[in-house]
């Protein structure tokens, strides 16, 4: 099980369109040291893998995260999409959740 290829947000990375052109994807290279999270811009990354966590399903204070919700709760079809996965996750787990993003052709698809 891969967990690298499921952003800290609940996108599936391996099959998104920009993952390798304008994104290196949420998670590869801070395990190795080859990115330093420090400089990470985004405020869902920080967080999640600076609290060793695979995505955001893991953390205890998901529900009461005001940066996450308010990411999941933007406008846009795609964040109420991602915000599923994370519940899906949570519910089921990464194998579950690996097993039917394999079917994906982008960062989200039906659960």
């Amino acid at each position: 099980m891969d967990t690298l290829e499921i952003g800290c947000c609940g996108a599936f990375c391996k099959t998104c369109r920009e993952c390798g052109k304008t994104c290196k994807g949420c998670k590869v290279g801070y395990a190795d040291g080859s990115r330093d999270l420090a400089k990470a811009k985004c405020k869902i990354k920080v967080c999640c893998i600076g609290r060793g966590h695979a995505t955001c399903a893991d953390c205890s204070v998901y529900d009461d995260c005001p940066t996450i919700q308010t990411f999941h709760n933007h406008a846009g079809y795609k964040y109420g999409k991602y915000k599923q996965s994370i519940a899906f996750i949570r519910a089921h787990g990464y194998a579950d959740f690996l097993e039917r993003a394999a079917a994906w052709t982008g960062a989200y698809g039906k659960l």
